[in-house]
């Protein structure tokens, strides 16, 4: 069998994979998930009229709402930067959405130029053989990758230098209603909290009877991703995938159960409603002062700004087996698609660079919440001056700041740089499906995970198979 036909036939399986997968699980943040009819969503801007020396672009992308509409504004900003080029861009609906469009276009034709693909998609995006690397485009004009956050540089690069360019990079934050925390008397520690901690601070607010829920979270891969990494617990074996292709799932391990049962005890013991696999209905809950406070990603801060009373974030907790260990890159990147046609592919270069320029990401982070990926930025008087009145943005910047890259042994700390497998997309809806099995039908934790882990290794075996 040709490495062609493999590679086609493995797009088509990975597209019917993510195609099954519920749409209650989506796999972005509420403020990054479809907005499905929205009849008062503002229209797209047209694009300028292109002449028959204008190389135009096809961009999708996974942000909705205002998310979409700064997307508009930082494409449209591009298409007035000059003369020719002229970028469409595209929502394509959730991440999962827009990955498996993109699957589906490699078997009938018409990709994109230029994807946004979030960040558990990567190997799959390697091993597409369909990518220009964005090492190869830099190389040719001596581009420094050294602008780049380490932590979202490394994410996205193979052992040649990085693939994708960086653009919206997020973590999870806890969010709190600070007239909650001071009517029960309680103030949010410092740092991290462990999970002891955790159930002492929502005994308290329990106790000042401020609201009918300590928490809320929806049951979403992500968080038990992020708060496993946080713990110093790999994800898959192989170093999570960083020293070699992931041949197992090892979130069953003892760090993975601990955490588990963390996050469903939350439920089971009413300090958190079930709100099944929702990003929402978290959001809602939180907002209608239901719980005292909840996780989210970074990119929700919107929610700062919408509600009716005053909101502060924080870090979010790690296993009582651990210290801290801190954060994972969560969003997406810009994958550049292989036209075959050099002209096209350096008009694609060109605007890859110019949305991970300052005024872009300065634009793109002030009005998302999502970091600004570039280094240079962290002295820049305007974003200085912006946290100083908006300092729930900066938490995610100093929660990844203080991540642990290294172990105090010197060895890399492969938790913290995330899981890299091709199937981790279905995998995460595995890990979804799993909280029911504990919730609803009394599994324990590692009983659950013990089914999942089952379920994930036939995922990477199906996959790895087609590159034996």
């Amino acid at each position: 069998m040709s490495r062609t036909f493999k590679l086609l036939t493995l797009l088509m399986v990975l597209a019917m994979v993510l195609a099954a997968c519920p749409a209650s699980a989506p796999a972005a943040p509420a403020a990054e998930a479809p907005a499905a009819a929205d009849a008062t969503a503002a229209p797209e801007p047209e694009a300028p009229a292109a002449s028959e020396d204008v190389i135009t672009l096809e961009f999708w992308h996974a942000m909705s709402g205002n998310l979409n509409e700064l997307v508009d504004e930082l494409t449209a900003r591009f298409n007035e930067s000059q003369d020719g080029i002229v970028v469409n861009a595209t929502f394509q609906g959730s991440y999962d959405d827009n990955y498996n469009a993109l699957l589906a276009s490699f078997e009938t034709g018409g990709e994109p130029n230029i994807i946004q693909n979030f960040d558990i998609a990567s190997q799959t995006m390697f091993d597409t053989g369909r990518l220009l690397p964005a090492y190869e485009m830099g190389d040719l004009e001596g581009f420094d990758f050294d602008i780049f956050v380490p932590a979202v540089r490394d994410f996205y690069s193979d052992e040649n230098g990085m693939v994708a360019m960086a653009f919206n990079s997020s973590t999870p934050i806890l969010y709190y209603n600070v007239d909650m925390f001071a009517a029960a008397g309680v103030e949010m520690p410092e740092g991290s909290m462990n999970f002891t901690e955790f159930r002492a601070l929502c005994d308290e607010i329990m106790a000042a009877d401020v609201a009918p829920y300590c928490f809320t979270f929806g049951q979403v891969g992500w968080y038990f991703e992020q708060i496993l990494a946080n713990s110093g617990g790999l994800y898959f074996n192989e170093n999570n995938g960083r020293t070699g292709r992931a041949t197992e799932a090892v979130f069953n391990s003892e760090k993975g159960v601990e955490v588990f049962t963390f996050l469903t005890d939350l439920i089971k013991d009413g300090y958190a409603p079930n709100l099944s696999s929702t990003w929402t209905e978290t959001d809602s809950t939180f907002q209608t002062q239901q719980a005292a406070f909840m996780i989210d990603s970074t990119s929700d801060v919107s929610i700062i700004q919408n509600s009716e009373f005053a909101v502060k974030t924080a870090f979010i907790p790690h296993a009582d087996s651990s210290d801290r260990n801190g954060v994972v890159i969560g969003g997406a990147a810009l994958w550049l698609i292989d036209s075959g046609d050099a002209a096209i592919n350096q008009a694609s270069w060109d605007f890859m660079k110019f949305m991970a320029q300052p005024e872009q990401q300065i634009t793109w982070h002030t009005g998302s919440g999502y970091f600004p990926v570039r280094t240079d930025l962290a002295d820049n008087p305007e974003l200085q001056a912006f946290w100083a009145e908006n300092p729930n943005f900066v938490t995610a910047i100093e929660q990844l700041g203080t991540t642990k890259t290294m172990l105090d042994d010197g060895n890399v700390n492969y938790a913290v740089l995330g899981g890299r497998a091709g199937p981790f997309p279905a995998i995460r809806q595995i890990v979804v499906q799993a909280y029911s099995r504990v919730l609803d039908d009394g599994l324990s934790a590692q009983e659950a995970l013990d089914e999942a882990v089952e379920k994930a290794n036939e995922e990477l075996s199906n996959y790895n198979s087609f590159f034996q």
